[in-house]
């Protein structure tokens, strides 16, 4: 739950200039005093946004992205202590955030951590994991795998991003295979602990309560774009997140010359050649660059006219 604190400072990104928008918001950033925030309306995913502070504020915010509906997000970017550790740690963690301060310290007595290398899994799907999980650092990829071996990709967990929570709240197996997309720490949490917890602490209840609202809200998303959108429609909204805030084309945020094309094919939920397809497109029409097959650079206005289907036709 978020804290009930005003924001120290609050941005309209929708009213920003593309050329601009990145550079103003690291500019407010800036300005915060450790342990305020800034709070950000979006009308779209700012999942681009978070990759792009991963990158040159490594460390140094929370953040907790609502979506509300009908094209409005609300971001809360703290300044956090990049040393936080603990009680301190968990205050940053979104669902944590307004749980009672002797919870919190309670809970941190029961804290261990875990490294994972790239490519390691840190629990398959339907795997009984006894644990609440928090990326402390690096990236974990979340896929469903199909009994025909298909694989899609459900989205990247990065840090202050909890794990498995199905698993503690139900008691039932991982929904969700959980990978270290790059090298990770995962701080843990007894499952049973974290639920004699929430029984205590009504605001530590109503935390995850609202985050459950809040995966609802993305699985019912994710739903319409395999159910409506086409595929080339569903590759740019995917390669958006990985698209740099400024006017033209640019070098993509780190990690997208690693996608494979069968990655992007996993995480559009199609095949790999029908994704191909769509790079060649997208290619020709101006809006990436490749490099034997992979995304270096993305010019995000011609890339968020095939996301929203203003010029995009099937593939």
């Amino acid at each position: 739950m978020r804290a009930t604190r005003p924001a120290a400072i609050t941005l309209d990104a929708r009213s920003l200039s593309p050329a601009t928008k990145t550079a103003q918001i690291l500019e407010a950033f800036d300005r915060l005093a450790v342990g305020t925030f800034l709070e950000i309306n979006e009308e779209s995913d700012p999942r681009a946004l978070r990759n792009e502070m991963t990158q040159v504020r490594p460390g140094k915010f929370s953040w907790d992205a609502r979506n509300l509906g009908a094209g409005r997000w609300s971001v809360r970017l703290e300044r956090i202590d990049e040393a936080a550790q603990g009680e301190r740690f968990l205050e940053h963690v979104p669902p944590f955030a307004s749980g009672r301060a002797s919870t919190l310290r309670e809970l941190s007595a029961k804290l261990s951590e875990r490294s994972y290398k790239t490519g390691e899994t840190i629990f398959d799907e339907g795997e009984f994991w006894p644990y609440l999980g928090v990326v402390k650092s690096g990236k974990v990829i979340y896929t469903l795998l199909s009994p025909d071996g298909k694989t899609h990709t459900l989205g990247e967990r990065l840090t202050h991003d909890t794990l498995n929570e199905s698993g503690t709240f139900d008691g039932g197996g991982a929904t969700t295979r959980a990978e270290a997309l790059t090298d990770v720490t995962i701080v843990t949490l007894p499952s049973e602990a974290v639920v004699h917890a929430a029984r205590g602490d009504s605001e530590l209840a109503l935390g995850f309560l609202q985050q459950a609202s809040q995966a609802r809200r993305r699985s019912v998303d994710t739903i319409a774009d395999l159910a409506f959108a086409h595929v080339l429609q569903r590759v740019a909204k995917f390669l958006l997140g990985y698209a740099p805030a400024s006017v033209g084309m640019a070098k993509g945020l780190p990690g997208v010359e690693n996608l494979s094309q069968a990655q992007i094919a996993a995480a559009a939920g199609t095949v790999r050649d029908m994704a191909a397809r769509a790079l060649l497109r997208l290619k020709n029409a101006g809006a990436v660059e490749l490099d034997r097959g992979r995304v270096q650079a993305i010019d995000r206005a011609r890339l968020e006219a095939f996301a929203h289907n203003v010029q995009a036709p099937p593939v």
